[in-house]
């Protein structure tokens, strides 16, 4: 008797708490500030975006419509004896956009570090706030030419090997293997491309790709008959074969700075069928404030079609034939 007396009481006690007080999910609401920068080291163009964090009064986020960028700020990045002052600029949404605002970035046009160097970036926000972050750029990646395939099919083996180079401690890559053709209809000709994955998973009358995922190995392997499944996808349900006209293979490798390489170890790869994730590992260098700063190089390998590979698709070679 006395043991449900207690009970009640407790009972009597928490239903009082709940009808006085609101329970708030998200506790005191800080306002925090995010600087995204992923720094190219093969061209002179690149973006920044500065947003903070916001809450909704329902507790759906996607109910707010307010965009969350930080306006009238100094972004600065710095390597060696260049300094480059980003530009604010907004790009249009599209329609189905969550926000109704323009997006807003920051952008340099001509702004290009070189290798083995280090950067620097600076943000100073309206209300005087400072985020900061460094970078180590990456060696160049060096493809293996003398030791990686050429031509497309290969001579005696039924696979497709592209091997290459990186001072790089601890690197992790990202490839993509594509084929670069022109589509010729109605007196116009465009230019496209078909990815190669790593192979095909067949799903009723479907053909799903398995794309390469990123890799700390220093080479690239794909089979034949994955290479044959994506010329045949090129034309498919079109019985007009020639009028596509097949130009190479290329094969792009990027190495990922340590910052990048230190996100992606953080966060994709303990996602496999024995791991289990209550939530999502937050990653941030930036000091400060929140978000990533980081660097990649880049390299690329041209593999060349035999014309009689192109034409037993029914297809039209646009390049010398490397065999002649």
């Amino acid at each position: 008797m006395k043991r449900r007396i207690a009970f009640l009481t407790l009972l009597i006690v928490i239903t009082s708490m709940s009808c006085d007080d609101q329970l708030n999910p998200y506790g005191d609401f800080k306002e925090r500030y995010v600087l995204n920068c992923i720094i190219r080291g093969d061209t002179t163009f690149q973006v920044a975006t500065l947003t903070k964090s916001y809450t909704s009064q329902d507790f759906d986020p996607y109910s707010a419509t307010n965009d969350p960028s930080v306006k009238n700020s100094i972004i600065r990045i710095w390597n060696k004896e260049k300094v480059a002052l980003l530009r604010d600029t907004t790009i249009e949404r599209p329609p189905e956009s969550l926000y109704k605002t323009p997006y807003t970035v920051f952008y340099s046009k001509n702004f290009q570090p070189e290798a083995n160097s280090l950067l620097e970036i600076e943000a100073i926000l309206p209300n005087g706030k400072r985020l900061v972050s460094t970078a180590k750029i990456p060696a160049a990646i060096d493809i293996a030419d003398v030791i990686s395939d050429k031509i497309i099919p290969p001579v005696n083996k039924n696979f497709l090997k592209v091997q290459w180079l990186s001072s790089q401690k601890d690197a992790v890559f990202i490839t993509r293997l594509a084929i670069y053709y022109f589509k010729h209809e109605g007196g116009v000709k465009t230019r496209n491309l078909a990815i190669i994955p790593i192979n095909y998973v067949q799903f009723n009358d479907e053909w799903i790709p398995n794309l390469p995922k990123p890799t700390s190995d220093f080479s690239y392997t794909v089979d034949m008959s994955t290479v044959n499944k994506a010329m045949e996808l090129i034309s498919q349900g079109d019985p007009n074969k020639e009028r596509y006209e097949i130009l190479s293979c290329i094969i792009e490798v990027l190495s990922l700075d340590e910052n990048l390489s230190v996100y992606y170890n953080s966060t994709a790869r303990g996602r496999d069928i024995y791991s289990v994730k209550l939530d999502e590992t937050d990653f941030s260098n930036i000091s400060g404030g929140y978000g990533i700063f980081g660097v990649y190089m880049r390299d690329y390998h041209v593999l060349w079609f035999t014309h009689n590979y192109i034409r037993s698709f029914g297809y039209t070679p646009g390049l010398t034939d490397p065999q002649q």
